[in-house]
């Protein structure tokens, strides 16, 4: 049995992390699958999809560390974009 369902969202632009984690929980639930794999990606080359525990300390430490290990660049195309939206697909699979 395969279950699928997309959750659109809206990022604030540059380092802006979102917590779906009770947005998936309602998927799964929804789904009525018992067991099975949840699989969570995104469309797009400007974001990403982590696990990571999501607490207001990270919300501050990770961007920073990222601007550190990459810098922005205003000369990049996808900087110039500002707001992104972006489509996060669910898909579920009994075996």
């Amino acid at each position: 049995m395969r279950y699928q369902q997309q959750i659109p969202l809206m990022t604030k632009g540059h380092g802006d992390m979102l917590d779906i984690t009770e947005q998936i929980a309602t998927i799964v639930t929804s789904s009525s699958i018992r067991t099975g794999t949840v699989n969570v990606f995104n469309v797009g080359s400007t974001a990403a999809v982590g696990t990571i525990e999501f607490e207001p300390g990270l919300q501050r430490d990770l961007p920073a560390i990222l601007d550190r290990l990459i810098p922005p660049s205003r000369k990049h195309g996808t900087n110039r974009l500002g707001k992104m939206a972006t489509g996060t697909r669910i898909c579920r699979r009994r075996y």
